[in-house]
Protein backbone atom coordinates (compact mmCIF):
# COMPACT_ATOMS: atom_id res chain seq x y z
CA UNK A 1 0.00 0.00 0.00
CA UNK A 2 1.30 3.39 -0.97
CA UNK A 3 1.72 6.00 1.79
CA UNK A 4 0.37 9.45 1.27
CA UNK A 5 1.60 12.80 2.48
CA UNK A 6 -1.57 13.07 4.55
CA UNK A 7 -0.55 10.14 6.75
CA UNK A 8 3.20 10.80 6.65
CA UNK A 9 3.65 14.55 6.89
CA UNK A 10 7.10 16.00 6.33
CA UNK A 11 8.80 17.19 9.51
CA UNK A 12 8.64 20.89 10.29
CA UNK A 13 11.63 22.77 8.83
CA UNK A 14 12.72 24.14 12.24
CA UNK A 15 11.31 21.94 15.03
CA UNK A 16 11.43 23.70 18.38
CA UNK A 17 13.19 20.75 20.02
CA UNK A 18 16.14 21.18 17.61
CA UNK A 19 16.33 24.88 18.43
CA UNK A 20 16.33 24.18 22.14
CA UNK A 21 18.96 21.46 21.72
CA UNK A 22 21.35 23.65 19.76
CA UNK A 23 21.47 26.11 22.66
CA UNK A 24 20.87 29.20 20.56
CA UNK A 25 17.45 29.86 22.04
CA UNK A 26 19.03 29.99 25.52
CA UNK A 27 21.74 32.37 24.30
CA UNK A 28 19.12 34.49 22.55
CA UNK A 29 17.13 34.56 25.78
CA UNK A 30 20.16 35.65 27.83
CA UNK A 31 21.06 38.41 25.35
CA UNK A 32 17.39 39.40 25.48
CA UNK A 33 17.59 39.70 29.25
CA UNK A 34 20.57 42.07 28.92
CA UNK A 35 18.92 44.08 26.12
CA UNK A 36 15.64 44.20 28.03
CA UNK A 37 17.41 45.43 31.17
CA UNK A 38 18.80 48.33 29.11
CA UNK A 39 15.39 48.90 27.50
CA UNK A 40 13.45 48.87 30.77
CA UNK A 41 16.05 51.02 32.58
CA UNK A 42 15.85 53.64 29.85
CA UNK A 43 12.06 53.47 29.85
CA UNK A 44 11.98 54.03 33.60
CA UNK A 45 14.53 56.85 33.46
CA UNK A 46 12.83 58.64 30.59
CA UNK A 47 9.38 58.49 32.16
CA UNK A 48 10.36 59.09 35.77
CA UNK A 49 13.15 61.64 35.53
CA UNK A 50 12.45 63.35 32.20
CA UNK A 51 8.63 63.08 32.34
CA UNK A 52 8.40 61.70 28.79
CA UNK A 53 5.08 60.02 27.89
CA UNK A 54 5.41 56.27 28.47
CA UNK A 55 4.62 55.31 24.85
CA UNK A 56 7.25 57.69 23.43
CA UNK A 57 9.76 56.56 26.04
CA UNK A 58 8.99 52.90 25.30
CA UNK A 59 9.63 53.40 21.58
CA UNK A 60 12.93 55.17 22.20
CA UNK A 61 14.15 52.70 24.83
CA UNK A 62 13.18 49.76 22.61
CA UNK A 63 15.31 51.15 19.78
CA UNK A 64 18.31 51.31 22.13
CA UNK A 65 17.60 47.69 23.04
CA UNK A 66 17.54 46.74 19.34
CA UNK A 67 21.10 47.99 18.86
CA UNK A 68 22.33 46.15 21.96
CA UNK A 69 20.47 42.98 21.01
CA UNK A 70 21.82 42.96 17.46
CA UNK A 71 25.41 43.37 18.62
CA UNK A 72 25.17 40.76 21.39
CA UNK A 73 23.31 38.17 19.31
CA UNK A 74 25.48 38.59 16.23
CA UNK A 75 28.68 37.92 18.12
CA UNK A 76 27.75 35.87 21.19
CA UNK A 77 24.66 33.84 20.30
CA UNK A 78 24.91 33.14 16.58
CA UNK A 79 28.68 33.70 16.07
CA UNK A 80 27.70 35.25 12.76
CA UNK A 81 30.52 36.21 10.39
CA UNK A 82 28.43 38.07 7.80
CA UNK A 83 30.18 41.36 7.05
CA UNK A 84 27.20 43.02 5.36
CA UNK A 85 26.40 44.86 8.56
CA UNK A 86 24.02 47.46 7.11
CA UNK A 87 21.90 44.89 5.27
CA UNK A 88 21.88 42.50 8.20
CA UNK A 89 21.06 45.21 10.73
CA UNK A 90 18.23 46.43 8.48
CA UNK A 91 16.73 42.92 8.49
CA UNK A 92 17.21 42.70 12.25
CA UNK A 93 15.61 46.11 12.75
CA UNK A 94 12.62 45.29 10.52
CA UNK A 95 11.84 42.18 12.54
CA UNK A 96 12.43 44.11 15.77
CA UNK A 97 10.08 46.89 14.67
CA UNK A 98 7.31 44.32 14.28
CA UNK A 99 8.06 43.34 17.89
CA UNK A 100 8.06 47.02 18.86
CA UNK A 101 4.52 47.36 17.52
CA UNK A 102 3.47 44.34 19.57
CA UNK A 103 5.21 45.86 22.62
CA UNK A 104 3.57 49.26 22.28
CA UNK A 105 0.11 47.78 21.82
CA UNK A 106 0.45 45.52 24.86
CA UNK A 107 1.87 48.31 27.03
CA UNK A 108 -0.98 50.62 26.00
CA UNK A 109 -3.57 47.92 26.71
CA UNK A 110 -1.99 47.14 30.08
CA UNK A 111 -2.04 50.79 31.15
CA UNK A 112 -5.23 52.10 29.59
CA UNK A 113 -7.54 49.08 29.82
CA UNK A 114 -6.20 47.09 32.76
CA UNK A 115 -4.80 49.96 34.87
CA UNK A 116 -1.44 48.23 35.28
CA UNK A 117 1.88 50.00 35.62
CA UNK A 118 3.64 50.73 32.34
CA UNK A 119 6.58 48.67 33.66
CA UNK A 120 4.36 45.63 34.25
CA UNK A 121 2.96 46.13 30.75
CA UNK A 122 6.50 46.30 29.37
CA UNK A 123 7.48 43.01 31.03
CA UNK A 124 4.34 41.30 29.69
CA UNK A 125 4.95 42.75 26.22
CA UNK A 126 8.59 41.66 26.14
CA UNK A 127 7.63 38.13 27.15
CA UNK A 128 4.95 37.94 24.46
CA UNK A 129 7.27 39.11 21.68
CA UNK A 130 10.21 36.84 22.57
CA UNK A 131 9.39 33.80 20.42
CA UNK A 132 8.32 35.86 17.39
CA UNK A 133 11.57 37.81 17.60
CA UNK A 134 13.71 34.68 18.04
CA UNK A 135 12.11 32.91 15.10
CA UNK A 136 12.51 35.90 12.80
CA UNK A 137 16.09 36.65 13.77
CA UNK A 138 17.16 33.01 13.53
CA UNK A 139 15.43 32.40 10.24
CA UNK A 140 16.05 35.68 8.39
CA UNK A 141 18.86 37.64 10.02
CA UNK A 142 21.45 35.22 11.37
CA UNK A 143 21.38 32.52 8.72
CA UNK A 144 25.16 32.16 8.40
CA UNK A 145 26.05 31.53 12.05
CA UNK A 146 27.69 28.38 13.30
Amino acid sequence: MKSSAYFNPAPAPYPIRNRIRDGKIFGFFMMGVISSALDISLLYGLTTFLAIWYITAAAFSYCAGIVASYTLNKHLTFHDTNRHYATQFTTFAMISVSCLLINLCIIWLAVELFSLSYLVGKIIATSCAFFWNYHGQRRYTFTGGS
